[in-house]
């Protein structure tokens, strides 16, 4: 049985993950600030990922309006570095780390996109504090996995959404028209954890919407199930 420590146990993501690994034969490690861990304490990352094969990153202050700047970059981008410290300290085999399609820039009306449909070229124009964090948790990896040569593969999710999300936000309302189902996001995960990848990558996921979501469907096999719901 292979173990992966997940990080945001607890959020949205974390438990959607949690469950489909267990479902799937996965032994897992949770970490989450509900129950007193912390990304900001190396040692307690360090010591949460002794023994496991993988980490699944999702912890993270979510969004501009859930912390302060300061909070925000000490814990998604100092987090992250915590992350990759104890892969590497344990020889970690892979780190799938999730950003967001809000590091293009044309979320929550920070900007227009410079072109439709957004893919994974597009330039990363991010400036808000939870964007930008994530640009810089992107380019962490990269120079990272070049270093160590421990693979990590970046998910960037536009807006997740479980069913009651769909019944609760018309499609109109979104960006670019673009969500990603929960369910969807989980299927992705899975595949970032067993897909035959070496070195970095980084790819949207993205149901309907004007995000290209080619990279994720080439390298992992995936394709989202789930659409806006029939008027």
């Amino acid at each position: 049985m292979r173990t992966a420590l997940v990080t945001g146990s607890s959020g949205q993501v974390g438990r959607a993950v949690v469950a489909r690994m267990r479902a799937d034969g996965w032994a897992t490690r949770e970490f989450d600030i509900v129950t007193g861990d912390d990304l900001r304490d190396v040692d307690a990352v360090r010591d949460a990922a002794a023994g496991c094969d993988v980490i699944v990153h999702a912890g993270a202050i979510a969004h501009d309006t859930a912390g302060s700047p300061a909070d925000i970059v000490a814990t998604n981008v100092l987090g992250t570095w915590h992350v990759l410290l104890a892969a590497e300290h344990h020889r970690v085999d892979r780190v799938v780390v999730f950003s967001s399609g809000q590091v293009f820039g044309c979320a929550d009306g920070e900007g227009d996109p410079g072109y439709l449909p957004v893919d994974d070229d597009h330039p990363l124009r991010a400036a808000r504090p939870y964007g930008m964090s994530k640009r810089l948790t992107e380019e962490m990896c990269a120079a990272w996995t070049s270093r160590t040569d421990i693979t990590t593969v970046v998910l960037r999710p536009v807006m997740i959404l479980d069913d009651e999300g769909l019944d609760r936000v018309d499609r109109h309302d979104a960006d670019l028209g673009a969500f990603v189902h929960l369910d969807d996001v989980a299927a992705a995960t899975m595949r970032a954890v067993d897909a035959d990848l070496s070195g970095h990558h980084r790819m949207t996921l993205c149901g309907p919407g004007e995000f290209d979501t080619s990279r994720a469907r080439a390298l992992l096999g995936w394709t989202p199930q789930r659409d806006w719901p029939s008027p």
